[in-house]
């Protein structure tokens, strides 16, 4: 006998619609089959929804925590740009104005002290300003001609100067020529630099060959009244 699903009345075997309702007569064992399928399958699809809409609310959650970082991050970095910038300018106008000031005191100076002198070195040199020995070597008398005093200076300002000279001799006295400036052997005009350079004056003397004596001589070098610096050395 078949059972109605609808109604639940028996009909024979060989009857397809239900006598009582008229409902087409199926397999009822295999309806509930059917049945059972379908809800296993809703509930593989619900399990698989909520796991993706959990995942999802996951993947939510974390890229809103990484923007509230990345933002957070964002902001300090900015704020330490803000205070880099901050410092850079503040060092510039202080380089500016540490700039200004040493350009005044470069100037206040250097109206006397052009530059500085480390050292002086002595020299005999020929008419045309050529070595007869290398500088600081023994210098005889018999071989003198014209004393060249070297300098080894560092520049305060850059331009021309004009050095004024002193050649003391043994007996104490300053030694003068024809053209000599009142008060000094020698007036050199000379160019400098501001940085560290050597600078040969003028050779003084003659280039009779042993117009020096031998004995102990100072050299002065001048500059706007100022003594720029000095040299004790001697003749053989």
């Amino acid at each position: 006998m078949k059972e109605c699903n609808a109604c639940g009345s028996q009909n024979s075997n060989d009857a397809k619609y239900c006598n009582v309702c008229g409902h087409r007569l199926g397999n009822g064992s295999v309806s509930r089959a059917w049945v059972w399928v379908l809800g296993m399958c809703a509930i593989a699809l619900s399990g698989l929804w909520l796991g993706t809409w959990l995942s999802l609310r996951q993947a939510r959650s974390n890229l809103a925590a990484r923007d509230t970082l990345t933002q957070a991050v964002s902001r300090r970095y900015d704020q330490r740009l803000d205070s880099l910038q901050k410092a850079f300018y503040q060092l510039e106008a202080q380089k500016c104005s540490a700039d200004h000031r040493l350009t005044d005191f470069q100037l206040m100076v250097g109206r006397h002290y052009p530059f500085i002198i480390d050292s002086i070195e002595i020299g005999n040199v020929n008419r045309i300003q050529q070595a007869l020995a290398p500088f600081g070597s023994p210098i005889h008398s018999s071989e003198t001609q014209y004393l060249q005093p070297r300098l080894h200076y560092r520049g305060i300002l850059h331009g021309e100067v004009e050095l004024y000279v002193k050649w003391y001799g043994p007996d104490g006295k300053l030694r003068v020529g024809d053209t000599s400036p009142a008060g000094y052997s020698q007036r050199v005009k000379c160019y400098i630099y501001e940085e560290s350079k050597v600078l040969n004056l003028k050779g003084w003397g003659s280039e009779t060959p042993g117009n020096w004596r031998s004995g102990a001589y100072r050299l002065e070098v001048w500059c706007n009244g100022m003594l720029l610096g000095s040299k004790h050395f001697s003749i053989l």
